[in-house]
């Protein structure tokens, strides 16, 4: 929802369930919006085979020039 551990602890049980049901109102899918019962198995087929395989992180290169630091490129990596 956006707010810090310690916006949350200063709010009030009522500002909190308002502004939680605001948040779940607006991110709800409606009527023609929501999944077919195919898209959800194709989504969730998806998301399975993704947390089996390694995670992709990537990273810039930097080459220094006359005025600092320039990105040369992105990587993209594996951890074993």
């Amino acid at each position: 929802m956006g707010f810090t551990p310690q916006q949350v602890n200063k709010m009030s049980m009522w500002q909190y369930y308002s502004v939680l049901y605001a948040y779940i109102e607006q991110n709800t899918p409606k009527g023609k919006e929501q999944l077919t019962e195919a898209e959800l198995g194709e989504l969730s087929d998806w998301l399975d085979a993704d947390a089996e395989s390694k995670p992709l992180y990537k990273t810039l290169v930097y080459l220094w020039d006359e005025n600092g630091p320039v990105v040369d490129k992105e990587v993209t990596f594996t951890l074993d």
